[in-house]
């Protein structure tokens, strides 16, 4: 892994709060890539059917509070997890943690997965990291200050040309899809497959919405999702020109629907969730 000091992995003008999320993440990174193996049925807690929580999960959530108690004392808390989750009053800025973004590909060996955390005031997303700790990945941004991949500016594709658009998508659950209809979401998927150059189900949105702020994706959409899996990740898209949606083309809360895409290619994504309602 790199020895890199931490200014040189973010913007020039990187705020204190986003210093401390990054060395945060990287910290808790090295326990989540250590403890990478396949793991039994008998270790895993089923939170919900196909919805996994592993003792790393805790971990490395718990590693992240306690920074973050330290650092901003008066935040309120949301961890997916719920270690340590605390509240405040409505002008306090909230931190979101999810400590491991694709715990199923965690919890089976396979090593993608993203380390996530944000800060909101005001209801409104400032500052946010997502962290691969098995590719040594740090992807940041602020609000006004654009997104950076280990200190590189990075910015989404501006691919018109709809046959070579590379979309990654959520593979649902059933009951996950609730914005449309299953048959719909599925119609959409059909969709991509007829027409562009390919869809891929990586298993970690906050990886894969990552991956279209900095051109690696041109496009994204899943349902289910909440904050702590896309709030940090959001923001990189839409600093890094890009936007972020529900599948309606109305503003993401807190849960739900997403679809993240370059600005060239979001409207004809959009067109996918209308073939029937």
């Amino acid at each position: 892994m790199t020895s890199s000091p931490i200014s040189a992995r973010l913007s020039p003008n990187a705020s204190f709060r986003l210093i401390v999320l990054a060395e945060t993440v990287l910290k808790a990174g090295e326990t989540a890539r250590a403890s990478l193996r396949r793991r039994t049925s008998g270790e895993m807690l089923a939170k919900a059917p196909r919805d996994y929580q592993t003792e790393i999960d805790v971990a490395v959530e718990r590693i992240i509070v306690e920074e973050m108690t330290k650092a901003f004392p008066d935040y309120a808390i949301q961890g997916e997890e719920a270690v340590g989750n605390r509240t405040a009053g409505p002008d306090t800025p909230v931190i979101y943690i999810d400590p491991i973004d694709g715990t199923t590909n965690y919890a089976w060996g396979v090593p993608h997965f993203g380390m996530t955390i944000a800060i909101a005031e005001g209801g409104r997303l400032v500052t946010g990291v997502v962290y691969d700790a098995m590719q040594d990945e740090l992807f940041s941004a602020e609000r006004g200050g654009g997104a950076y991949l280990n200190g590189e500016r990075i910015r989404c594709a501006d691919v018109g040309d709809i046959e070579n658009v590379l979309i990654g998508a959520g593979l649902p659950i059933p009951g996950q899809v609730k914005a449309v209809s299953e048959e719909t979401y599925f119609e959409a998927i059909k969709r991509l497959m007829t027409n562009t150059a390919g869809v891929r189900r990586l298993g970690s949105a906050a990886l894969s919405i990552a991956y279209v702020a900095c051109g690696r994706l041109d496009g994204f959409f899943e349902d289910g999702l909440s904050i702590h899996d896309f709030g940090a990740s959001a923001l990189m898209v839409e600093e890094a020109g890009g936007i972020v949606t529900r599948f309606s083309g109305a503003e993401v809360d807190g849960r739900g629907d997403i679809l993240a895409a370059s600005k060239v290619l979001h409207p004809w994504l959009r067109e996918g969730f209308r073939i029937k309602a």
